[in-house]
């Protein structure tokens, strides 16, 4: 008897250690934008986290309301359907993007892949807590393969393809809390800069910008779309 409580206390340990060892379900707090100007509409689904595949917010405009989700071995996976073909489990990715494991809140960013690629989406994340992203503070994502730069008050920031860039806080701004801003891409030459877009923008202590960089089919010129965030951590 003493025999049989000392093996099942060994087993018990054994299972208590396990448990404390097992990573928990790692869950994000998810706010998303559809970047796809030539088909705005989609439905797509995640995982809430439940691990039960739900429709991603998703608005014609701006930021969504935050959802709750949870990750699949580290990475946000959407998908075109709410059903899973177990014998063809990637048959319905829509797209999937590895979230760093100290990230609780993102803004996931979601733009068309190239025409015939599988999956057919790409992503982009942003750390959406406060710490990662302050208040006055904007981010820029160069969804382009494109070699850019911009100016935006007292600062000069380089944006590289595919790349997102931090802009600080820019404090050189007139009594309408406007700075001139300026976008440039690479020419050909070495130092050479082209300006591609200027225009006065907004910067206030209360709001975070996100501002996108992107290119129209059949258009050379980048393209600018600015989303202002008030919905602040």
């Amino acid at each position: 008897m003493t025999r049989l409580f000392a093996f099942l206390a060994s087993i018990a340990c054994c299972l208590s250690a396990a448990a404390q060892e097992a990573p928990a379900a790692s869950k994000l707090r998810l706010r998303a934008v559809l970047h796809n100007p030539l088909s705005p509409h989609a439905e797509l689904y995640v995982r809430d986290q439940t691990g039960t595949l739900v429709r991603l917010y998703l608005a014609l405009e701006g930021l969504t309301e935050a959802q709750n989700v949870s990750l699949t071995g580290g990475a946000l996976q959407l998908y075109t359907s709410n059903t899973i073909n177990p014998a063809k489990p990637l048959e319905n990715l829509a797209a999937t993007v590895a979230v760093p494991a100290d990230v609780k809140r993102a803004i996931v960013f979601i733009f068309p892949a190239a025409a015939g690629a599988k999956p057919p989406y790409r992503m982009m994340v942003i750390n959406d807590g406060a710490a990662a992203f302050p208040k006055a503070e904007t981010r820029v994502l160069n969804l382009t393969n494109l070699e850019l730069a911009m100016k935006a008050g007292e600062h000069s920031v380089k944006l590289p393809a595919s790349k997102v860039s931090t802009v600080p806080k820019v404090t050189r701004r007139n009594d309408l809390n406007q700075a001139q801003t300026e976008f440039y891409r690479k020419g050909k030459a070495a130092n050479e800069w082209l300006l591609l877009a200027e225009r006065p923008m907004q910067f206030t202590d209360g709001i975070r910008n996100l501002i996108l960089v992107y290119q129209m089919p059949n258009v050379e010129e980048p393209q600018l779309r600015t989303l202002v965030d008030t919905d602040l951590p």
